[in-house]
């Protein structure tokens, strides 16, 4: 077993942005815990169907965002402290432009 090696293409950068996940049953909202050019790791508290195509809309600021299309690649439940369940999804980005690709990647220069 390896502890500690990041076997991701493209690291994870902690952030903590509002998302609104569009599904061909409505809008979900969550926020971001952390995110690459390839995916990103989203919270959200309501009950949702991600088994499609999900268009999706980060709000890092109220002056950028920043829009993509992915797939689920896991999703689940977790409890803190016993008190406080959640809902989380990993997507894997299919669809992202260049110049949101290179906004992500700055983000990484500035950890």
């Amino acid at each position: 077993m390896s502890l500690g090696i990041e076997k991701r293409l493209h690291p994870r950068i902690p952030v903590s942005w509002s998302v609104v996940i569009l599904t061909p049953k409505g809008a979900v909202m969550g926020e971001t815990r952390n995110i690459s050019v390839g995916g990103a790791f989203i919270q959200y508290s309501e009950e949702a169907d991600l088994n499609c195509e999900l268009q999706i809309v980060f709000e890092n600021s109220e002056q950028r965002s920043i829009s993509v299309t992915g797939r689920k690649a896991w999703s689940g439940n977790f409890n803190i402290d016993g008190k406080a369940v959640f809902s989380a999804v990993g997507v894997r980005f299919t669809e992202i432009s260049f110049e949101d690709r290179e906004f992500i990647s700055s983000l990484d220069q500035d950890i």
